[in-house]
């Protein structure tokens, strides 16, 4: 029932943006962890797919998902192998100027299946989805440059010092016609709430997290793509590392994981 909430919801809310989107792709990933700036919610296998859709006036839509394949004992959701982990729901608008670098300003609102959301004067957890958190951001993208370098500036609703900068490069390389190779690295910064909230750390603000992405991507046709996907992910900051190992609470501070990947553009 709670798998089949999550997809009606997921439907209701993207169908009327597909509707009137000029372009949209819908993709999937099995890949052998899930991390997220930094943190490592699965060191075993995921499955993660998600719909991107761009609008009319530069407004756009994302939807995002996990679930773990694997009944991992040291996932943050354990023995929960074939059930939603996440969910991820995001709004969008790209100002719509001409030039070498756009900004996106954005809100997502993260849900998280396995949590619930109240308990009842017995103990009782109910079936309904945890209630989740937002967070809105600002992103500043220099496509027209070397190596596309970005920022971005997210924000937890939840407290008014959550705060996190993510800075990011990119690069794509034509290798064959329909053969094309990916390359990202990003790096994270985050103010003492979300250190503390996110990473466990009393440590105070942090130069968190850096990734590393490569991406090989074979074209079907126009529209379709598959593709693999390798990924290197490591906690920075000494404090906050030594405070993750001695929690225990992730399972990794240093990860290399990836993957297979295959998208649909309509």
């Amino acid at each position: 029932m709670k798998k089949r909430t999550l997809l009606i919801l997921a439907a209701a809310v993207a169908m009327p943006l597909a509707a009137l989107a000029a372009d949209a792709t819908l993709y999937a990933d099995v890949l052998s962890a899930y991390v997220f700036r930094g943190l490592v919610g699965n060191d075993e296998a995921v499955f993660q797919p998600g719909l991107n859709v761009s609008g009319p006036l530069g407004l756009g839509y994302s939807l995002w998902t996990s679930m773990n394949l694997t009944d991992n004992e040291a996932a943050w959701y354990p023995d929960t192998a074939g059930e939603w982990g996440e969910l991820n729901l995001g709004l969008n608008w790209t100002l719509p100027w001409e030039g070498p670098v756009s900004l996106t300003l954005g809100g997502t609102y993260f849900v998280y299946p396995q949590d619930a959301s109240q308990v009842d004067e017995d103990g009782n957890a109910s079936k309904a989805p945890a209630d989740g958190s937002y967070e809105v951001y600002a992103k500043a993208a220099a496509d027209g440059f070397l190596l596309s370098p970005s920022i971005q500036f997210c924000h937890d609703l939840d407290n008014t010092d959550d705060w996190i900068v993510l800075l990011g490069i990119a690069q794509s390389f034509d290798l064959m016609d329909q053969l094309s190779l990916a390359l990202g690295a990003s790096l994270g910064v985050a103010g003492d709430y979300y250190v503390a909230d996110n990473y466990g750390s009393d440590s105070g603000a942090a130069l968190t997290h850096a990734q590393f992405d490569a991406g090989l991507n074979y074209a079907l046709n126009e529209q379709a793509s598959i593709g693999l996907k390798g990924s290197f992910s490591s906690i920075l900051d000494g404090d906050v590392r030594d405070d993750i190992e001695a929690e225990g609470f992730y399972p990794e501070v240093d990860l290399f994981y990836g993957g297979i990947t295959a998208g649909y553009s309509f």
